[in-house]
């Protein structure tokens, strides 16, 4: 394990990229130099956390625990769960009942007709059988594990499995002695503590129209960034942008935010808050970040940029 206070030996920094849940994951340490063995030691047992977490959540994996509970949807059958799946259906279903159940894990079933993957609309038609078996409240949850209750629903984990392995990957840097860390995945950030100079690590938001420049620069000291948004998946037909964010309560993309950011000192909380303004329209968005009392900045369609981080 590194000490801290062998910060007064000379400092170098060991960085560690690879690809997890989908998207880059990035780890950045300054750190003393005689620790580069143990640096490279935690970023080896990070990607391993990461890489079991989408094992054991990720739907595309079909052993994964969440495969397991879709399989038997509609059996009755529970499928047993350990006490960390349990805290992420906990904090799945304080969201939904914040949300007004606008975040739902339950409704990744509409994907049957917004196929986001290729791009493609497919028949409107089947909306009511889909949303037949939308509903958080269907998820049954006992001593036993948890199950749902009609055939052909699914659970995904897709909302909040990635923030949550950020904090855990934060944490284990953490743990591993680094206190002057950063943690990238997929565009989340969590900073652990600050720079080793004891300046804040600057962290940019990017324009949705063009990913590659920077709209604004943040500080980040001991604290996240989530960003949600719909500018890098959407379904275009007849020159009409849809967003991936899905109202599972009629079933349509919802019209809101290209894309917001947030600032907690978790980046499942950061996340969370940033996803559900996503699944809000226009105002009701700017009420619920309002509320939230974190920092935020909202991008609109056109470009224009709301919330307190805003230009």
């Amino acid at each position: 394990m590194a000490s801290a206070g062998a910060l007064t030996d000379p400092l170098t920094v060991t960085e560690h990229a690879f690809k997890v849940m989908g998207g880059p994951a990035r780890l950045v340490i300054e750190h003393a130099a005689a620790h580069t063995v143990s640096a490279r030691a935690a970023c080896q047992t990070i990607e391993r956390l990461l890489r079991d977490l989408e094992a054991r959540y990720s739907r595309y994996r079909e052993n994964s625990l969440i495969s397991q509970i879709n399989r038997l949807a509609g059996t009755g059958k529970l499928t047993p769960v350990d006490e960390e799946t349990l805290a992420l259906l906990t904090f799945c279903e304080r969201l939904w009942e914040q949300s007004h159940g606008l975040f739902d894990p339950t409704a990744g079933v509409l994907r049957q007709v917004w196929d986001f993957s290729r791009g493609q609309q497919g028949d409107v038609s089947e909306l009511p059988n889909l949303l037949a078996k939308v509903g958080w409240s269907k998820v049954k949850q006992s001593v036993k594990g948890v199950g749902l209750s009609d055939a052909g629903m699914e659970l995904d984990f897709g909302g909040v499995v990635k923030e949550y392995g950020a904090d855990k990957a934060a944490q284990s840097l953490r743990d591993h002695g680094f206190n002057h860390a950063l943690v990238e995945l997929a565009g989340d950030v969590v900073a652990v503590g600050s720079k080793a100079s004891g300046a804040p690590w600057h962290i940019g938001i990017s324009d949705p129209e063009a990913p590659s420049k920077t709209l604004v620069t943040v500080e980040l000291s001991n604290c996240a960034l989530a960003t949600s948004g719909s500018y890098q998946r959407f379904i275009e037909i007849n020159s009409r942008r849809y967003s991936h964010f899905l109202n599972p309560q009629s079933g349509w993309p919802v019209e809101g935010a290209a894309s917001v950011s947030v600032i907690s000192d978790s980046c499942l909380t950061a996340g969370a808050v940033a996803t559900v303004a996503c699944l809000n329209i226009a105002n009701n968005a700017t009420a619920w970040l309002n509320e939230a009392g974190l920092p935020w900045l909202s991008i609109d369609p056109l470009g224009k940029c709301l919330g307190p981080l805003a230009p």
